[in-house]
């Protein structure tokens, strides 16, 4: 039944994007209420915290409510997992378990029933449909390598198909893939595709040619924008999210700002405990109004954003945000010339499960240094495998040193910045 679910799913929230607001709204308020309910009786963790702070469910009528609740932490998500924060009754065997990266705060693993999993799937898939992509198109997806799996029975047919290209490549490599697959779709990380679009531009191919480009991940900037709008004469597409919610925010055709998938989520902006109002920059702090398994409730994801009040031109009835901020890190350069992503360091160190988390400094063209807040099973052995990894994807022209820390400092956002460069970029040698 998993993929009629994927489908109805989707089928309604293609539907609900176009109701007025007010109708929109109501339904939000309606499921926050009912997952409210939900997690005070079938999640230890929330009906500890809700009772410690006096609040029940019954208090919570509409959005504006939510600031009676405690902030959940992602410390604490990571200290309750799983016995204490998935739901009473889910076994946890027969769930999706993503992690996230802890590049922007503490690793963590988040339960999705398949009810649950079924739901975000199709979130992901909206925002492609609402901007023009097409069930057969063929679809190239700059990723890690771990992402590109055995295809589902309808992937075989050419339906919602994306062939994976490795992050790894160069991005030379990357164009020369991308070049034989002639996809109408580029999906990926948004620094990727920027360094696509930078190869593209320094070897003159002109046989890429898609209509359509989503980038995902990492801040957009608008240099990045422009760069690869220009490359590839379409306008990117951005979208927000993250491993614990899924898709959350997405541009639509009239890059009016983000629509919330207020199906979804409850997406608020807080700053100083209180919820700033449109057109401020605040924390965001999400609630899931669809993960029943392991619901979070004022959950801090660590980014910073601006709320919106404005209405978006195409009609929906999706509110808008205005921008996500506080997810910039640094590309690195070699001395060869060769320029990586910042997604390139998450991949490559989440694997090592005795790190809490890390910090890559580049002070020097030819010097890397990685702090890493070690965990009881860190060892010697592992500093050498981090090395030998990333020896195998930089090669042996860089100084790679691993610094244990008891702490990596947060920026004045509150944020655990993954990547610093002192390093000027030369864009001239991609």
């Amino acid at each position: 039944m998993s993929h009629l679910g994927k489908a109805w799913n989707l089928y309604n929230l293609m539907k609900s994007q176009w109701k007025p607001y007010e109708e929109l709204r109501e339904l939000q308020d309606r499921n926050l209420r009912a997952i409210i309910k939900h997690a005070y009786e079938n999640v230890s963790f929330y009906r500890q915290k809700f009772d410690s702070a006096g609040v029940h469910p019954e208090d919570i009528k509409t959005v504006e409510d939510l600031p009676k609740l405690p902030i959940t932490t992602k410390q604490e998500v990571k200290e309750n997992f799983p016995g204490r924060i998935v739901a009473r009754g889910v076994d946890i065997s027969k769930c999706w378990l993503p992690h996230t990266s802890g590049s922007t705060g503490i690793p963590l693993t988040v339960a999705y029933d398949e009810a649950a999993e079924d739901f975000q799937k199709a979130a992901a898939l909206r925002p492609n449909l609402s901007c023009g992509q097409k069930p057969w198109d063929k679809w190239a997806d700059i990723t890690s390598p771990d992402h590109i799996h055995d295809k589902k029975w309808f992937q075989k047919f050419g339906i919602f198909n994306p062939i994976g290209v490795s992050l790894f490549l160069e991005p030379k490599e990357q164009m020369s893939v991308i070049e034989k697959i002639n996809p109408s779709i580029i999906d990926g990380y948004s620094s990727s595709i920027y360094l696509l679009a930078k190869a593209v531009q320094e070897n003159g191919s002109d046989k890429i040619h898609p209509r359509i480009i989503y980038g995902t991940a990492e801040l957009l900037t608008n240099e990045m924008r422009e760069y690869i709008n220009s490359t590839f004469a379409v306008e990117i597409y951005d979208q927000f999210g993250c491993v614990e919610l899924g898709r959350t925010a997405w541009e639509c055709p009239a890059h009016s700002g983000y629509h919330i998938d207020v199906e979804a989520v409850v997406m608020e902006f807080v700053r100083n405990g209180r919820q700033v109002p449109a057109g401020e920059r605040g924390e965001i702090i999400y609630t899931t109004l669809y993960n029943y398994a392991m619901p979070l409730i004022r959950y801090a994801i660590g980014d910073i954003g601006v709320s919106s009040g404005r209405k978006c031109p195409c009609g929906r009835g999706l509110p808008l945000i205005e921008s996500v901020e506080g997810r910039t890190d640094a590309f690195v350069q070699l001395p060869n010339g060769r320029i990586f992503s910042p997604i390139i360091w998450t991949i490559l160190l989440r694997p090592f499960s005795d790190i809490a988390q890390f910090r890559v400094n580049q002070e020097k063209i030819e010097k890397i240094k990685i702090q890493v807040e070690p965990r009881s099973d860190f060892t010697q052995d592992t500093i050498n495998h981090i090395i030998r990894d990333i020896r195998h994807v930089l090669g042996d022209e860089v100084h790679i040193e691993i610094e244990p820390v008891d702490e990596i400092p947060r920026d004045k956002s509150g944020k655990v910045c993954s990547v610093i460069s002192k390093v000027e970029i030369d864009w001239g040698k991609v």
